[in-house]
């Protein structure tokens, strides 16, 4: 088969699947991209890896920014040509394709933050689905089978050869209270999803966003972002209006109940 002189072949076991990666994550670093393709089987070799990704970035698919992150990785976005090769160009949920312009440093370290998260439960092994924010939106706003919140992610583990399914969202740095019960009426309100985790900072947030949430009457769990990273589903969560800690993996397990506020509530993922 012949191509035009510049254009480009596109492979659909390895660069589809990272276009997708970099589309569905919106910022990602080199090193971060990487491993999230050799756990999905989808890279071996890194001088492989590091050529395919100098071609899609040399052919406009790739954006790429050098010493964003906090380690000196090099972050990539979609670019609109990278965007148009995965035909999603036209959707008005995938704004993220073009923020390389117009980089907003927390929503950037909040993307990057969220990969770490993402990979630890990949290599953690108990990693079944991770829906990301992008997805969520699109669920949520094009089909009948949506969410309450935009959450950060929507997440399914193995726990006892179960599925058991839980929003995560985390949090950098908090928002104005006001914005809480707002946040509150909308966990109260879903009927998708069982569970919900905040990862925090630090222990003072903790105390914050449980606090924020304490009138909730649905149980809120709230864990440290870097204790997750080393732990993931051994990490020991606080319950909102309570100070109650139990590992995340006890909270999800099938058949555990959690009381709150004056009700009973199922521990069964749905």
């Amino acid at each position: 088969m012949r191509y035009w002189k510049g254009s480009i072949a596109l492979s659909s076991t390895r660069d589809y699947p990272l276009l997708r990666y970099v589309f569905q994550l919106g910022f990602i670093t080199h090193n971060q991209l990487f491993e999230l393709l050799k756990l999905d089987y989808c890279a071996a070799s890194r001088n492989a890896f590091n050529n395919r990704v100098l071609r899609l970035v040399t052919h406009g698919l790739l954006s790429r920014q050098e010493r964003l992150s906090a380690s000196r990785d090099v972050v990539y976005s979609l670019s609109t040509s990278g965007a148009l090769a995965l035909g999603v160009n036209g959707n008005p949920n995938h704004s993220i394709v073009n923020r390389a312009s117009n980089i907003n440093n927390r929503q950037l370290h909040h993307s990057l933050d969220l990969n770490e998260i993402h990979l630890a439960l990949k290599r953690s092994g108990s990693l079944v689905y991770w829906m990301p924010e992008t997805e969520v939106r699109s669920r949520t706003d094009l089909t009948p089978y949506g969410y309450c919140k935009y959450y950060d992610a929507v997440v399914v583990v193995r726990l006892g050869g179960q599925d058991c399914k839980f929003a995560l969202e985390y949090e950098r740095t908090p928002k104005a209270a006001r914005h809480y019960a707002a946040i509150r009426d909308r966990i109260e309100q879903e009927t998708a999803i069982a569970h919900f985790l905040y990862l925090v900072p630090s222990h003072d947030f903790m105390w914050f966003i449980a606090e924020k949430l304490s009138q909730c009457r649905r149980a809120v769990h709230i864990g440290l972002f870097h204790d997750f990273l080393e732990q993931t589903l051994a990490l020991p969560v606080r319950r909102s209006g309570s100070p109650t800690m139990l590992t995340l993996a006890f909270v999800l397990s099938p058949g555990k109940e959690v009381q709150h506020s004056g009700e009973l509530f199922s521990g069964i993922a749905v």
